[in-house]
């Protein structure tokens, strides 16, 4: 019954790790594409502002889904599911947003949607963590 119990608690602590870790990689590929595009907009580099956007499309992409967005937020945060669900979808709009903007070369309103991007992450961090 002990050895039972131990390997239990041995694959839920794993899972919760293993949870974490994913949110950490995505946070992580999220934080990463961000910086590029800032880098991007800073050094007039298109390409670079694209490649950071793919970034950020693959670590949101982890999230745009109501029930995997659940699993990752904590307990006490449950119900804000649609929060982060609302800031994940914001995050996507934008960086289509942004797309566009670059493909017109209308850099200064590509630039307005990395702004509301930011207020989006922002938003979702301020709740969800309680800033």
């Amino acid at each position: 019954m002990k050895l039972k119990n131990i390997l239990l608690a041995a694959i839920l602590s794993a899972s919760v790790a293993s949870a974490n870790d994913v949110m950490k990689n995505s946070m992580g590929i999220m934080q990463a594409g961000i910086e590029m595009v800032q880098y991007g907009f800073i050094n007039n580099n298109a390409d670079m502002i694209r490649d950071g956007l793919a970034k950020v499309k693959e670590g949101n992409d982890m999230f745009s889904d109501d029930k995997v967005i659940a699993k990752y937020l904590p307990k006490d945060k449950k119900h804000m599911v649609n929060v982060a669900s609302n800031a994940s979808k914001r995050i996507s709009l934008d960086a289509n947003i942004i797309e566009l903007n670059l493909d017109d070369r209308a850099y200064t309103k590509a630039a307005e949607g990395y702004s509301d991007m930011l207020n989006a992450c922002s938003r979702c961090h301020g709740i969800i963590r309680s800033w």
